[in-house]
């Protein structure tokens, strides 16, 4: 395919239909605020599109349309959701995802070489990381539908009598996250798990004291965050109420960092720890979808115009993975 001359826009395609309506509203209107700030001070024009307004076409090449617009009839850059509690949903967003890397645009969540799930199953991470001698928390997918109990006696045999985390294997923002302190409980939850749909994971619960998130960019650690859960919450997500401390020590991952980073050829790529009391574990890592808008500053101008840098040079073809 004949790359054409590209246009600083990024577009980010996001899937409001999981969550409520006012709650959609406000995390499109913090993020749009943040965004189109970063993108202006960088020269980029930033914009939000929902999902379900867009279809995906092949014809002569890959079109993406909204409200009759070819968006890919012009090289921009665009972050797509790929994520959804909804399997039919997630399918769909799949669509959009390959549509818009077939085309000559920039994918900008697709920031590493490997199979798409190395982006976001959480098993697929786990493995990896084991693969790499990177410490892992203890973790057994849980078998779908009717099999779901059959997780039960080897949860047990691999990670106790509990406490147990289970969480969906490719859902972000700390969304479906439980703590389940029995086995008995675990029980009941995987009977639960087993309605959604969805592919889950439980993994031991370790004792933390935060949640250690390290972003590199071109191969090198950007800025890092320490991040604890808010008084009374095991969850250190921030969307969930967790609160951050800026450019901790970070001397026990880094080399870790850098050899994940390393054996996913990934030019951007944010790596959360689990800090426990015998040493770090990784939490899981992400890519360009981990966005900025609830750093504390200075960290959130320093990472959004190294995001935006990192997009120009994704768009000129310099910063490829």
């Amino acid at each position: 395919m004949t790359r054409r001359p590209a246009e600083r826009v990024l577009t980010w395609i996001c899937h409001p239909d999981d969550l409520t309506p006012d709650y959609v509203a406000a995390i499109e209107e913090d993020m749009t605020k943040e965004y189109t700030a970063a993108a202006e001070r960088n020269g980029f024009t930033f914009r939000f599109l929902s999902a379900n307004e867009l279809v995906p076409v092949v014809a002569d090449r890959p079109r993406l349309l909204h409200r009759g617009e070819d968006l890919l009839a012009r090289r921009h850059c665009y972050l797509v959701d790929d994520v959804s509690a909804d399997p039919q949903a997630a399918h769909f967003l799949r669509a959009l995802y390959r549509t818009v890397d077939a085309s000559d645009s920039v994918l900008l969540n697709r920031a590493l070489r490997g199979p798409e799930c190395l982006e976001r199953d959480k098993l697929a991470m786990m493995l990896r990381a084991a693969s790499l001698d990177v410490p892992t928390p203890r973790t057994v997918a849980v078998p779908f539908g009717r099999y779901a109990r059959q997780a039960l006696p080897v949860v047990r045999e691999v990670a106790g009598d509990g406490p147990y985390v289970v969480k969906p294997r490719e859902m972000g923002m700390g969304a479906a996250v439980l703590r389940v302190d029995t086995p008995e409980q675990l029980s009941a939850a995987l009977d639960v798990v087993a309605q959604t749909g969805q592919n889950y994971l439980v993994q031991e619960c370790l004792p933390i004291t935060g949640d250690l998130r390290v972003m590199l960019v071109g191969g090198e650690v950007l800025v890092s965050l320490l991040r604890r859960p808010a008084e009374g919450r095991y969850r250190a997500n921030l969307r969930q109420g967790g609160v951050a401390e800026t450019d901790p020590d970070i001397a026990g991952v880094r080399e870790m960092c850098l050899r994940i980073a390393g054996s996913l050829d990934a030019s951007y790529l944010h790596v959360d720890w689990l800090m426990t009391e015998h040493g770090p574990v990784l939490g899981e890592w992400g890519t360009a979808m981990a966005g900025f808008s609830l750093m504390p500053e200075p960290a959130r101008t320093k990472v959004a115009d190294a995001f935006f840098q990192w997009a120009g040079r994704m768009l000129s073809g310099a910063g490829e993975p």
